[in-house]
């Protein structure tokens, strides 16, 4: 049998061994330990089986800004994630996020409200600022949206990845894409001149406020203080 197939089959005799019938949650149970056992499956190849994806799709530069990379990086770290980007021609970036239970999902949705918010914020700070050189324009823009970041990052900061959970990520994105490739861009060096510019960026940040919740779900929430 298709291993795939073996661990979404032992994955499902998992999910009926919550039953509130007592013979089926046995025997339900008993069918997940028997198929581990036959096929050779761990309890930390179990473990994967938790793992869950969700992407969003913004930007539209096949190498995406410093900023949206560090973003998805922040926003991933917080909720207990690993965020892997695909690049194709002609497209979209890909920010697929990948983590246990609900937190995908909850990255993925955090991600796309606090991108826009500093993509926005940053276009902003462009149009009023606008000087004559399109490219300094955008490396101002970049040095302030590197500032909004600073200030975010600084509020997840306490939150720390759970090792556990990092084997399982990582174990599964093992076996689900092989290989990958780190995706590193540099952040812009900002100047003497653009001291007024990281101070509106960590300004334009003071209104975002971060914070974990647990909800009926057990999964982390997050809250943003900020009109969208």
């Amino acid at each position: 049998m298709d291993r795939q197939k073996v661990l979404d089959k032992i994955s499902k005799c998992l999910r009926l061994s919550a039953s509130c019938n007592p013979n089926e949650a046995a025997s339900a149970l008993r069918q997940a330990r028997n198929l581990m056992k036959k096929y050779h499956v761990t309890d930390a190849q179990l473990h994967s089986l938790l793992v869950e994806e969700d992407s969003a799709h913004h930007g539209c530069e096949f190498n995406p800004p410093f900023w949206a990379l560090a973003l998805s990086d922040i926003v991933s770290r917080a909720f207990d994630c690993r965020v892997l980007i695909a690049r194709r021609f002609g497209q979209q970036p890909e920010y697929r996020f990948i983590g246990m239970d609900c937190s995908p999902s909850i990255a993925t949705y955090t991600f796309t409200v606090l991108y826009r918010k500093l993509e926005q914020a940053r276009a902003t700070f462009i149009q009023d600022n606008a000087g004559k050189d399109e490219t300094e324009n955008a490396r101002r823009g970049d040095v302030f949206a590197q500032a909004w970041l600073f200030r975010v990052a600084a509020k997840v900061a306490k939150f720390v990845v759970n090792p556990a959970t990092r084997v399982a990520i990582n174990r599964y994105v093992k076996e689900r894409f092989g290989d990958t490739v780190e995706f590193v861009q540099d952040p812009v060096a900002p100047e003497t001149a653009d001291y007024e510019d990281i101070l509106s960026g960590m300004k334009a940040a003071e209104e975002v406020a971060l914070y974990r919740s647990m909800s009926a779900l057990s999964c982390s929430a997050l809250s943003v203080k900020a009109a969208i």
